[in-house]
């Protein structure tokens, strides 16, 4: 994954600008990163699922923020 557009023909190789490169897995001609934990798979799985996970965990850490303040709000107004 990158954050600039790639025609596959590798045209970019081998001086590409490696802050370009946001995420790699095992599937690259040529090959420009190795993952150091050799979980190919696994790294794959989290690219491919985090467009939609992230936005979750996102949505669930403010709905607990809002909770939390509304916790804190309402405990506020007990003590005064």
């Amino acid at each position: 994954m990158s954050t600039t557009p790639d025609t596959g023909l590798g045209e970019r190789w081998p001086n590409f600008d490696y802050r370009e490169i946001v995420a790699a897995t095992l599937v690259q001609q040529p090959r420009y990163v190795d993952a150091a934990d050799e979980r190919w798979d696994e790294n794959a799985q989290f690219i491919a699922t985090a467009r939609e996970a992230v936005p979750r965990l996102v949505a669930e850490i403010r709905r607990l923020r809002s909770q939390l303040e509304a916790g804190a709000q309402s405990e506020s107004r007990e003590t005064s």
